[in-house]
This record gives structure tokens, C-alpha cells and sequence, in this order.
């Protein structure tokens, strides 16, 4: 790979420097018309606010959640996907993915629980990866609608 020339050099600099007043001065006009919005709107950010909450809230049924329970804790899967890429792991490496990251706990926590060692642990969690990387090759991307 070649250095480049002082013109190149100084041609990059000018676009960079190009590139850093556009954003700061993008930057200040949203500011502007944020403050001017506010200026004239007679409604108030607070009503808009709640209304779109309102308007837009969700509810969530149990029925309708993807759920796995490690010692009587929920774990709430969002990705169906996901969810099914866990179920098809052996309860041992399903365990070890709940208690890491649903739980919370450390490799030395979760060997305690399971009564295994921390380098099984680990070996369990790497196997578990390896399996679900495989199960999105074959089943897809995982992108829920």
C-alpha cells in the first residue's frame, strides 16, 4: 500500500474537515427546529407523549410469550426462532445458557447448581453455541415479523 501524496494527504483533510461542518451544522439546525417547534406548539411534548403511549400500548398475554424456567424463574424468549434453537439443546446446555444469561450468574455459580465442574461449564455453553449457530444455518436468520 502506497503513502499518500501531500495533495491526497491535504485533499482528505479538506473532505474531512467538509464532513465536520456539515454534521455540526446538521446538528444545529434539528436543535433549531426542535426549539422552534416547541416555541409554537401549543399542545405541549407531555400530552403527545402520553397520547402516543397510550395509543401504542401493547398488552402481553402469557400465552402469547416464549418461555423457559430455570429453578421456577421465568426466562421470556422474544425470537421464536430463538426460542426453538434452545428447546432442541440437551437440558444440561439449555441450563447453562438460562442460568448465564437470564440469571445472571457466573460460570462458578451455575458449576455449583449443577453440581459440575467450571471448565464443564464452559464446555457446555461453547457446545450449546456451536449448536445453535448450526440450527440458524439450516432454519434461517432468525427475523421475526
Amino acid at each position: 500500500m502506497r503513502t499518500p501524496s501531500e495533495r491526497e494527504a491535504r485533499i482528505c483533510a479538506m473532505f474531512d474537515s467538509f464532513c465536520v461542518t456539515v454534521i455540526r451544522n446538521a446538528g444545529r439546525n434539528l436543535k433549531r427546529a426542535a426549539e422552534n417547534r416547541k416555541k409554537y406548539d401549543a399542545t405541549g411534548d407531555e400530552a403527545v407523549e402520553y397520547l402516543i403511549e397510550l395509543l401504542t400500548h401493547e398488552d402481553i398475554y402469557e400465552a402469547n410469550q416464549l418461555v423457559f424456567y430455570a429453578d421456577g424463574c421465568p426466562c421470556v424468549v422474544e425470537n421464536e426462532l430463538l426460542y426453538q434453537a434452545i428447546q432442541s439443546l440437551p437440558e444440561n446446555q439449555r441450563m447453562v445458557l438460562l442460568y448465564d444469561f437470564w440469571l445472571d450468574l457466573t460460570d462458578k455459580e451455575i458449576a455449583v447448581r449443577m453440581e459440575v465442574t467450571v471448565r464443564t461449564v464452559y464446555n457446555l455453553r461453547q457446545r450449546a453455541f456451536r449448536k445453535i449457530r448450526t440450527y440458524y444455518e439450516l432454519h434461517g436468520r432468525g427475523c421475526d415479523p
